[in-house]
Parts: structure tokens; C-alpha cells; sequence
């Protein structure tokens, strides 16, 4: 079964429609072969036997109406009506001469009819007959016939007009269908040209006017295309200006060392050339650890994503204050710490705290407040407004900030808190920018009058002491 599955998922969308179409088709003959050619032919002897009722019906009627049981009354041409007394003697034969075999048949066939009708069919001199027996009263009987013929007719009219009708009716759906079958090749073809095309670095234009999923899907091609070359370029430019920012502090190494060397001191003292050196091997080490850490985080997140380690987040915010405040000892730093928890490792969350206080403080005018509740971390300050398009590339990799520096930080505390099931965004405030980590799945905030209630019962209970 799989095997045959997968021999109809490997063949083309007009293929597999032509497959479906087939089996649909063999399953439609099938039905009509055997159940509906079954209830056509119920249906034709019920309507036989109808008609063959509405003619008894009159005739009786006339027969009983008749002062002279033997004459002639004109019923239908089709039907062949024979009344008999009780001793089955032959009364009345209305529409047909017939011969004293066919007679003595049908009289035979009149003899079983007791106080119920009878019905059916019968041959008689190799003729197929529908039959119809009753009791016109107690002293006599009648019997109607009609040839089979008749009955074959009207079913092969029936068949026919059904087939014809069926028939239609499925060329009819099989032209839409295959009309919209090719509306779906067409903009798959033309997805499938946009992907090969891009793929060999080829100028490639995809426009497909469909508000449908096909429609979705090219818009999110042409989107995350757009995406991945705003990043390679993005990744040049950064690869262009890290080599900078690395040359520069490699450059004054070297050239203070050569100085030293040469018994010069280019920053007035040893002392002070010394320490020129060891500031600048500091922000190379710094942007290093932050390329290779941002390179293997990916394999650390996904090995922290089960961790049962927590952090105590209290702690290590403060931590990271001691270290970080004194870089601007101008601006004044806000806390409302209160005891939290995070669910990962130490290090990761105190990587993050430092990227966004850093960040902080690198665009704060004056102010930074912090805080610290249950599951959430917000960190604010009163500089400048992020605008709308950074807003939405803030967090992913080598993005330019505003004072035209690619960081590495936000990226990096996005990725840690995505792979621990947190949540971090930005917002303008009115004056400043807000950073907030909260957690995914943190429990539903209790509802205003769940708080009032407790907050009464609390009271009481108070009351009581």
C-alpha cells in the first residue's frame, strides 16, 4: 500500500488527476453495473404494476357499471384485461383476440386469486408478461396483462437518460477541474523558475496575483528572498567593517609594541603606552568572544532546551550593575529588583542582562530604570525612538544600530531567550525605549474580581487574628 502511494505521489499534479478521474469513472460503471441498474429495474416494475393498477381500476369500474357483462368497453390499447366468474368461466376479454392456450393460462392464473391481489410476471408462448390479478366481487375476478416489452422500453429510456445526464454532467466537472488544475501548475511552474533562478544567483520576478495559499506562499518567497539578501549583504558589510574594528585595535598594538620596543613611549609613560595596549587588546578580545559566541550558540541553546538549571535572576542583575554602572556614572539607574527565578543557565542570562543594561546605557540621556517581577525583565531608558523598519530587524544578526555600529547583542539575547521559552521584545515609550523578557509560560494574570475576592478574603482573615 505505501509502495502505491507513493508511485501516485511521485507522478505530476495532471497525472495524478487523470488517475483520480479513472478510478472515479470505474467507480461510477461499477455502480451503475450493479446498483443502480438493480433499482432501475424496481423502479420500472413498480411503475408497471402502477399502470397496470390505474387500467384494472377502470376497467372495473366499467364492468361494474355494465348492465351486459360480455361487451366490448375500449380499455387501453396496452393492457389486456380478462374477466372471469367464480368457475372460472371466461365472462369478458377486453382489447385482443387470443387463442384457447393463451386463455387457458390466464384462466389458470385467475384460479389463485383469492381475497388478495396478485402480482407479477409470467410467460406465456415464450412471451414475458407483467401480470395483476384481483377481486372485482364475490362472483368475480379479473386479470390484467401487460407484454414485457413495454417495461424493457421505459428502463432503457431511463438508463439512457441517466447515462446522458451522468455522462454531462462529468465532462462538465472534468473541464472545471482540469481549468483549475492548470491555474495551480502555472504559478507552481512559475515558483519553481523564481526558486532555480535564485538559486544560481540569477535576477529572478515572481508576481502572482492570488490571494489564495499559492498566492501566501509566492508573497513569503519573494519575502524571505528579499530577507536572505538583505542579510548576505548585511553579513558583507559587517564581515567589511569587523575586519576595521579589529584592524584599528591590532594596528595600535602592534605600533605601540614596535615603540616600546625602540625605547619609545608614544602615550608619554611606559605606564601609560602599557596600558593604550591592554585597552585594545580588551576590545579585541571582547568583539572576538562575541563572534564565536554568537557562532556556537545556536549548539549551546539547543543543548540548554531541556536544562533543569534555573538562574537567580535578582542576583544577577545585580552583578552585572557593579560592573556596567560606572561606565556612565552620569546616568542614574532606577531598580525595583524583586526574588525571581529563570529557568537556564547563569551565564546565558547574565550575558543578556549585560547586552541590554550596555545597550542602556549606550543610548540613555539620563535615566535607565529597571525591574524585576515575576517572570518578566524590563529594562528601560529615556533616549532616543527606534524607528518602525528597525523595530521589526532589531533582534536578528549583524543589524546596524543608530549611531551606525553593527551589534551582535541583541541577536544573542533573542536566541537565548527563544531556546529557554521566553519571549523578548521593544517598544517606544513616550520618552525612551523599553526592552521586556517575559516568560511564554507564565500563568494567565489573575482577573480584577479574582483579586478583589482574595484581597476581601485576606482582610477578613486579618480581621479574625
Amino acid at each position: 500500500m505505501k509502495r502505491f502511494f507513493k508511485a501516485i505521489t511521485d507522478l505530476s499534479l495532471f497525472q495524478q488527476l487523470s488517475v483520480i478521474f479513472f478510478t472515479f469513472g470505474f467507480s461510477l460503471l461499477i455502480f451503475f453495473s450493479v446498483y443502480l441498474r438493480g433499482n432501475i429495474n424496481n423502479f420500472v416494475d413498480n411503475q408497471v404494476i402502477n399502470i397496470l393498477t390505474i387500467s384494472q381500476n377502470r376497467v372495473i369500474s366499467i364492468v361494474e357499471s355494465q348492465s351486459s357483462i360480455g361487451r366490448n368497453v375500449g380499455a387501453d390499447a396496452q393492457v389486456m384485461h380478462f374477466v372471469f366468474n367464480r368457475d372460472m368461466l371466461q365472462l369478458s376479454v377486453y382489447e385482443g383476440t387470443f387463442s384457447k392456450e393463451f386463455i387457458d393460462e390466464v384462466q389458470q392464473l385467475g384460479s389463485t386469486i383469492e381475497d388478495m391481489e396478485i402480482k407479477g410476471m409470467i410467460v406465456i408462448q415464450n412471451q414475458s408478461y407483467y401480470y395483476l390479478g384481483s377481486r372485482i366481487d364475490n362472483n368475480r375476478r379479473i386479470v390484467s396483462l401487460l407484454t414485457a416489452t413495454y417495461g424493457l422500453q421505459m428502463e432503457g429510456a431511463l438508463s439512457a437518460n441517466i447515462s446522458n445526464t451522468t455522462a454531462v454532467a462529468i465532462m462538465l466537472v472534468f473541464l472545471r477541474v482540469m481549468i483549475w488544475t492548470f491555474t495551480i501548475i502555472t504559478p507552481l511552474q512559475q515558483i519553481r523558475d523564481y526558486i532555480n533562478k535564485a538559486r544560481r544567483g540569477e535576477a529572478a520576478t515572481l508576481k502572482i496575483n492570488r490571494r489564495d495559499e499559492i498566492g501566501e506562499l509566492a508573497r513569503e518567497l519573494v519575502s524571505l528572498q528579499d530577507e536572505l539578501k538583505h542579510q548576505e549583504e548585511t553579513k558583507e558589510e559587517m564581515v567589511h567593517n569587523i575586519s576595521h574594528d579589529l584592524k584599528t585595535p591590532i594596528a595600535t598594538i602592534k605600533s605601540y609594541a614596535e615603540s616600546i620596543k625602540d625605547g619609545i613611549y608614544p602615550y608619554d609613560t611606559l605606564e601609560k603606552s602599557v596600558d593604550v595596549i591592554i585597552d585594545n587588546a580588551n576590545r579585541l578580545e571582547q568583539k572576538v568572544y562575541s563572534l564565536l559566541f554568537l557562532n556556537r550558540l545556536d549548539y549551546m541553546m539547543e543543548q540548554e532546551q531541556e536544562t533543569d538549571k534555573t538562574t537567580d535572576m535578582k542576583a544577577t542583575v545585580e552583578t552585572v550593575l557593579l560592573s556596567l554602572k560606572m561606565i556612565r556614572p552620569d546616568v542614574s539607574i532606577d531598580c525595583t529588583l524583586e526574588n525571581c527565578t529563570f529557568r537556564g543557565d547563569e551565564e546565558s542570562w547574565r550575558i543578556v542582562v549585560e547586552n541590554l543594561i550596555d545597550n542602556a546605557l549606550r543610548y540613555a540621556r539620563s535615566n535607565i530604570t529597571i525591574t524585576l517581577k515575576s517572570n518578566e525583565l524590563s529594562i528601560s531608558n529615556d533616549g532616543p525612538a527606534i524607528s518602525e523598519e528597525r523595530m521589526a530587524r532589531l533582534f536578528k544578526p549583524f543589524e546596524k544600530g543608530t549611531k551606525g555600529k553593527f551589534g551582535l547583542g541583541l541577536s544573542i539575547c533573542n536566541k537565548v531567550c527563544i531556546a529557554y521559552g521566553y519571549n523578548i521584545d521593544a517598544e517606544n515609550l513616550e520618552k525612551g525605549v523599553v526592552f521586556r523578557i517575559s516568560d511564554k509560560k507564565k500563568p494567565k494574570k489573575e482577573s480584577k474580581l479574582s483579586k478583589l475576592i482574595n484581597d476581601a478574603k485576606s482582610i477578613e482573615s486579618k480581621d479574625r487574628l
